[in-house]
């Protein structure tokens, strides 16, 4: 099982990207979660925001936070 955090660092906020996979042997997904929170950089209050299982999601949205800043997460939070 293998676990990969990332975090994005923002003026008020930090989102939080953790990505869980398990795989067997010949590379073939058996399972894969990721989870997507918002943590306040004052008081470290975790809000989750969306957790998801389709493969390769979470590493879409770090990148597209990247890219645009938190206004990527607000697609999100309408949902």
């Amino acid at each position: 099982m293998k676990t990969t955090t990332t975090t994005i660092r923002g003026l008020a906020v930090d989102v939080l990207v953790i990505e869980t996979m398990h795989q067997t042997a010949s590379g073939e997904v058996l399972w894969y979660v990721a989870t997507i929170l918002v943590q306040n950089r004052r008081t470290g209050a975790q809000r989750l925001l969306r957790r998801t299982r389709v493969p390769g999601s979470g590493r879409e949205l770090a990148k597209a936070v990247q890219q645009h800043g938190v206004r990527a997460l607000e697609t999100l939070t309408a949902a």
